[in-house]
């Protein structure tokens, strides 16, 4: 025969129990060991197939659409076959993190041979090339949602938690380059821009993880400027295949 014995506890006891099980389970989040760097190769970016006319040949047929509608209405890279200039083009995103005190945040973006579409102002587009459209020097902005889980929530700012969406942005400046075989060159490096983007202290010690969605880069504009309302789409995170 099993006998069961019952140990009372004092209220006092059982609610301070509860009360350090509750802090123990919301001050506290899975992540990994590491994770970093994040380097994100850009190309070129085309808007969705919604009206197809052809088929992509096997064993990837599925409707397409023909020809590809760029997503920018105002800038573009050399290619030979497109628009008769050297491919040049390179561009990356690259996220690092400094793990060590002060920690921080370093962002490096980097896009070469940006080239003016027409329609664009002439007062960013001033540097001639020998085929195609003339260097960009107006702005670029990046982007991507990103999801923010760490320790820094609450009244008392040690809760742990997940922040709803944000946006991400970053701005970087474009110039001309002498070589008239290849377009501007767009790019940025800074630091501290995790809670306040794009500058600020980051909160050391929060065990913070970040989701990053997908990186799109946005021209300018007509006007080269990222903060009038006009701007599109020029690149996306991806891969080129030769």
């Amino acid at each position: 025969m099993t006998t069961i014995r019952w140990k009372v506890v004092p209220p006092l006891a059982l609610a301070l129990g509860l009360l350090a099980v509750t802090q123990i389970a919301g001050a506290t989040h899975v992540r990994p060991k590491g994770a970093t760097p994040l380097r994100v190769s850009l190309v070129p970016a085309y808007e969705q197939c919604t009206t197809p006319n052809v088929t992509h040949g096997p064993p990837l047929a599925f409707q397409s659409c023909s020809p590809p509608v760029p997503s920018s209405n105002f800038l573009t890279v050399g290619t030979p076959d497109a628009n008769g200039a050297a491919a040049k083009s390179i561009g990356s995103l690259r996220l690092d993190v400094k793990a060590t005190s002060p920690e921080d945040l370093l962002y490096r973006l980097t896009i070469t041979d940006v080239r003016c579409r027409p329609g664009t102002d002439a007062a960013v587009c001033s540097g001639a090339n020998a085929a195609d459209g003339p260097d960009y020097s107006g702005e670029l902005q990046s982007n991507a949602i990103i999801r923010i889980t760490d320790h820094y929530n609450g009244q008392s700012l040690d809760e742990a938690a997940t922040v709803q969406d944000i946006p991400f942005p970053v701005n970087a400046p474009c110039t001309n380059t002498a070589d008239t075989t290849t377009g501007g060159v767009c790019s940025v490096t800074t630091s501290s821009m995790y809670y306040c983007p794009p500058s600020c202290t980051i909160v050391e010690g929060q065990r913070t993880v970040v989701e990053i969605a997908q990186v799109e880069v946005s021209d300018g504009g007509a006007d080269g400027r990222v903060a009038t309302a006009d701007n599109t789409i020029f690149m996306r995170q991806g891969v080129f295949i030769p």
